[in-house]
């Protein structure tokens, strides 16, 4: 387990870009090397046409401790870029989240989670280099299974707090609260 979250965390605190690794045989190599009950998976999503391109990256894990208890682990990096003539952006953030969830019954569970964005950065062709707010969010969820196992419906409260940390202090020491409540159905096929 030491193993795992040293290299999540190496290839997350990297600065390089995530295609330049080979993540089908690192993903491989780690699979091997967890218990048979975790679930590893690598998520990468790409959109591309003219004037932008966009990548998505996700590494999610999933380590049941038990029959009641489970933990939800996720990290994702996405990075983008516009171009259009003389006006150029890029932009980068990064994110991770671990949610533990405590099943009460075979129907029913509830989840406390932690989900971390660090700063956006945004580059633009006009020498601008904004550093958007962070934001560290918490979240209680509860998830209801319906008829079938590949069926849930999920209320989620959560309470994110947005804090600006630029070098330019022009946002320094702002900070905004969001608050919401989410409603959603999930049927997997």
């Amino acid at each position: 387990m030491r193993i795992i979250i040293c290299l999540l965390a190496i290839a997350y605190a990297s600065q390089g870009a995530a295609t330049e690794l080979n993540w089908q045989q690192t993903l491989q190599w780690l699979k091997q090397t967890l218990p048979q009950s975790a679930e590893l998976d690598f998520d990468k999503k790409s959109i591309k046409f003219d004037g932008c391109h966009q990548r998505d990256y996700q590494l999610t894990f999933h380590q049941e401790f038990g029959d009641d208890i489970s933990i939800d682990t996720q990290i994702g990096y996405v990075k983008g870029k516009l171009s259009w003539g003389a006006h150029n952006q890029k932009t980068t953030t990064r994110q991770w989240a671990i949610l533990p969830r405590y099943r009460l019954n075979h129907r029913v569970s509830l989840g406390l989670g932690y989900i971390r964005q660090m700063d956006t950065n945004l580059e633009t062709s006009q020498g601008a280099d904004i550093q958007l707010p962070a934001s560290n969010q918490w979240l209680l969820s509860s998830r209801f299974m319906l008829d079938s196992e590949k069926q849930y419906l999920e209320v989620a409260v959560s309470r994110a707090l947005w804090q600006a940390n630029d070098a330019s202090q022009a946002w320094a020491g702002q900070e905004r609260t969001d608050k919401q409540i989410n409603l959603v159905y999930v049927a997997n096929f």
